[in-house]
């Protein structure tokens, strides 16, 4: 082999020793060398590209430069071909991402539905282009619908009205109903003139059983907004 496993070139004669060794110049001796010389030329690559890779080209840590623009299926590629693929690549990638998630944001918030949040704005208004999206009237209560109340709609504030009555009879003493009710005789009976020495008590848990359930009428809360997407 005229290459060593470095790659260093090997000779197989040395004419100064032979010339200090008096060997005269020999046909035999040429035709060995010239034949090195030879077969070193065959493992070598040709600059006109006639020759083709019969191993792996190891370079070194060096760079292979000036490499033109690939066309062929098995022709290799330069950084700037590269540079562009992966650009394209990720130009694709993005618009396929923002097109599956504006795509999936649309099925899981179709128009009607609601989202709730602390935000100023509704950060679906961007993420899904094209909708919009309203702010649900203010310091409203969220109530699932019912045969009596549609989804979509409002119900003014209110409480049930507290109702009773009560006045004499003729046996004496008096009848209640509603919230007012009899706590007994202080003293005497109902005069004449309709007139009752009777206390009479009041609870609106007698009219109506949500009534004595709570001590206030706005209970703790937490706040937020909501927004109902429109289109």
């Amino acid at each position: 082999m005229p290459f060593d496993s470095q790659g260093n070139f090997t000779r197989v004669m040395n004419w100064q020793e032979d010339a200090a060794n008096s060997i005269p110049i020999l046909a035999s001796r040429h035709d060995d060398e010239d034949d090195n010389f030879a077969n070193g030329f065959n493992e070598v690559m040709c600059r006109d590209g006639r020759t083709q890779m019969t191993g792996q080209l190891k370079m070194g840590s060096n760079k292979i430069v000036g490499v033109a623009t690939g066309t062929a299926d098995t022709d290799a590629v330069n950084k700037g071909q590269l540079d562009s693929a992966v650009a394209n690549v990720s130009t694709s990638v993005s618009s396929i991402i923002t097109t599956t998630l504006n795509n999936t944001l649309k099925s899981l918030y179709p128009v009607g539905s609601i989202y709730i949040g602390t935000q100023s704005t509704c950060p679906l208004a961007t993420l899904i282009s094209g909708s919009t999206w309203t702010k649900v009237a203010e310091d409203k209560v969220l109530q699932t619908s019912s045969s009596s109340h549609s989804a979509n709609s409002t119900i003014n504030a209110g409480l049930p009205n507290i109702t009773g009555t009560f006045g004499p009879v003729a046996t004496g003493g008096f009848t209640a109903t509603g919230a007012f009710y009899n706590q007994g005789t202080a003293r005497g009976t109902i005069k004449e003139d309709g007139s009752a020495d009777y206390t009479v008590g009041f609870q609106a848990s007698r009219s109506s059983s949500i009534y004595g359930g709570s001590s206030t009428v706005q209970p703790p809360a937490y706040v937020v907004n909501v927004w109902r997407r429109t289109k």
